[in-house]
């Protein structure tokens, strides 16, 4: 008991300090580690990464061991910023996580990733949400090299009004970054 106790403390002072910075994610945390970073991550990631390095190490945490940093996107957009849609891999596997960033109460919050333009065939998390929707991983629909495809919806409060809704942007070419995805 005293270990979750420890592990608690510890979050909660992630927590506090992401809170502090402006940038809040999951509640979970990792070792004092610098989070690891993808090969294919670009210049943007990177010094998002550098910036917020508690947030990118928490939603790490959640995706599991052995993913690395690979993109992070402020939705709908930087200036009005209501989530963040956090990305990782582990070879071939992509994890995502949407962090709830209104500092409410819970949102409805929809996350999916699937192959290619098939939202069905994916893997999807909903409901309501206080701190984020996730994970929801691409490994067994990456195989054979396929694009994979993330999408992003969260509500307000009341569930009347869409803060972000966000469709077939942020697509993989998971075993070529050169390759495209139609």
């Amino acid at each position: 008991m005293s270990s979750m106790r420890f592990t608690l403390a510890r979050a909660c002072t992630a927590v506090a300090a992401l809170v502090a910075t402006g940038v809040a994610a999951p509640a979970a945390t990792a070792a004092d580690a610098r989070p690891a970073i993808s090969a294919r991550a670009d210049a943007s990631a990177r010094a998002f990464a550098a910036a917020n390095e508690a947030a990118v190490r928490a939603s790490a945490t959640v995706c599991g061991t052995g993913y690395e940093f690979l993109e992070a996107q402020a939705l709908p957009s930087p200036e009005k910023r209501y989530g963040t849609l956090f990305s990782y891999m582990n070879g071939n596997s992509v994890c995502a996580i949407l962090d709830n960033n209104t500092g409410g109460g819970p949102n409805f919050m929809d996350l999916r990733i699937y192959p290619g333009n098939t939202p069905s065939a994916g893997q999807r998390d909903s409901g309501n949400f206080s701190s984020y929707a996730g994970p929801v991983r691409s490994s067994s629909l990456a195989q054979g090299g396929r694009c994979v495809a993330i999408t992003a919806l969260m509500k307000n409060e009341a569930g009347t009004a869409n803060l972000i809704n966000w469709k077939g942007g942020f697509v993989f070419f998971v075993e070529s970054p050169s390759s495209p995805c139609a």
